[in-house]
């Protein structure tokens, strides 16, 4: 099936036409619509107010000539004024007698001069006309006669020949318009979709497990679109890290595996041979090596709980002095057998909401961690401090560290900043990541800063319960 959708090259070409023509042909087409309509308006004020000066200059004259109309004078008033063609204007007085008449000369084209014929009729040939009455008044407001006004309507030749000017120069502009935007269209839509298909090659090859982002993609110079490539360069990144760390998980898990269950057959396979006697010894070694592994895929399944929906947390108020105190005190003799000094310092009346027996997990699983990370003759500190907002739990060692590559991976599942090291202190490499995740769970954060040869820190933030 084709597909229908328009690229967006084309919704943005689209776009710039669809402004042109309504920039180059709508606004235009209602400019000449007003135009013409102000005009009109402005001819018919205009008029108006010539018949007012009109009328008020006959009223002069008649008062000037002491209440009689004389129709030489009215001639003397009306002939001079070129305004009046196109018009046929009677004077009546106050009885609606006529008192003069001024009739258009139409020009005669074959003898070229006005005929002056006062019988010709104006609108013999058919043409409308309206017709316009204006009361005159003298002193007083005494009537004293009306201007009876028959106006030619014009045909509108000039005015469709105006209006077609206009229409024709409006197209002539639009199609300039039309073909500029086209081309600033294809310009800018070139612009703004080559970086939305460069990130769409990208996430194609993320999509095939290609992470390689070498070839970097240039900046559009548009902050959205930046944001969007970096965003995709970033994933990009996120992504080949995680894909290093599953290869090297995949390698870890089955090393761990593989350590207990070849200890395992080599021991049976041996006394199934009759190379070695099956003595308590050699079936406590055995069953060493089955807890072992018991154990990592306890740890596993403790992580997976951890990370996953079915964790029920049930919280109560804690003061964190009088719940952290018993638990450091039971690791106290443990330090001082491996010649560790051991000291905490623990602020009170500092309360929070927490799973008293799975946040023991925490607390044993960085004491742990600190124990067998630091050497005889190190140092191990647990402070409790905070306020009304926020508590923090630090524990610091001054053990081997962990370098600053590694730092910010420690806490994914059998991630070993060493690869012997874990091996050499028995480590299954899934405690901080349990640890995580159980902080987390009960809505906290965990950080850590260390120092490769001088010691590593741990803080742990949550929220104080008032």
């Amino acid at each position: 099936m084709k597909n229908k959708n328009k690229s967006l090259r084309r919704h943005f070409l689209a776009l710039y036409v669809l402004l042109a023509v309504l920039s180059g042909i709508v606004v235009p087409a209602l400019g000449v619509h007003f135009s013409v309509n102000a005009f009109r308006n402005y001819q018919i004020q205009r008029r108006q107010a010539d018949i007012e000066n009109l009328g008020e200059s006959l009223a002069a004259l008649y008062e000037e000539e002491g209440g009689v109309w004389k129709r030489r004078r009215v001639m003397d008033i009306l002939r001079p004024a070129p305004q009046w063609g196109g018009m046929i204007i009677t004077l009546l007085d106050d009885k609606g007698r006529e008192i003069f008449t001024l009739r258009p000369m139409p020009f005669n084209h074959a003898h070229g001069h006005m005929n002056d014929n006062e019988n010709n009729n104006f609108f013999e040939d058919g043409a409308e006309f309206e017709t316009i009455i204006f009361n005159l008044s003298g002193e007083k407001n005494k009537n004293i006669g009306k201007l009876d006004i028959k106006r030619r309507l014009p045909t509108g030749r000039y005015e469709n020949s105006f209006i077609s000017y206009l229409t024709r120069y409006t197209l002539a502009g639009a199609f300039i318009m039309i073909l500029f935007a086209c081309t600033v269209g294809c310009i800018v839509a070139e612009r703004l979709s080559r970086p939305v298909i460069k990130v769409i090659e990208r996430t194609k090859k993320i999509a095939k497990g290609d992470y390689d982002i070498s070839e970097k993609i240039s900046s559009a110079g548009i902050s959205e679109l930046d944001d969007l490539t970096n965003g995709v360069e970033n994933l990009a990144r996120s992504l080949a890290g995680q894909e290093k760390l599953r290869r090297r998980l995949m390698v870890d898990v089955a090393h761990e595996l593989r350590t207990p269950l070849t200890v395992v057959r080599t021991q049976i396979e041996a006394v199934a041979d009759g190379i070695l006697e099956p003595s308590p010894e050699r079936l406590d070694l055995c069953l060493n090596e089955i807890k072992r592994l018991g154990g990592l895929i306890e740890n596993v399944e403790a992580l997976t709980r951890l990370e996953g929906e079915t964790l029920e947390i049930h919280t109560e108020k804690t003061e964190m002095k009088n719940y952290l105190e018993p638990v450091l005190e039971t690791f106290k003799p443990v330090f001082e057998k491996s010649g560790i000094n051991f000291a905490y310092e623990l602020q009170e009346k500092l309360f929070c909401e927490i799973d008293k027996n799975k946040f023991r997990h925490v607390i044993d699983n960085l004491l742990s961690n600190a124990l067998r990370y630091t050497n005889s003759g190190g140092k191990v500190n647990v402070k409790l401090h905070g306020d009304n907002n926020k508590i923090f739990i630090e524990v610091s060692d001054t053990g081997i560290g962990i370098s600053e590559k590694d730092l910010p991976n420690i806490f994914e599942r059998f991630y070993r900043a060493d690869e012997s090291r874990a091996r050499v202190t028995g480590g299954s490499g899934v405690g901080l990541a349990i640890v995580k995740a159980s902080v987390e769970a009960h809505n906290g954060t965990i950080t850590a800063g260390s120092v490769k040869g001088k010691g590593s820190s741990f803080v742990i933030q949550l929220e104080s319960s008032k």
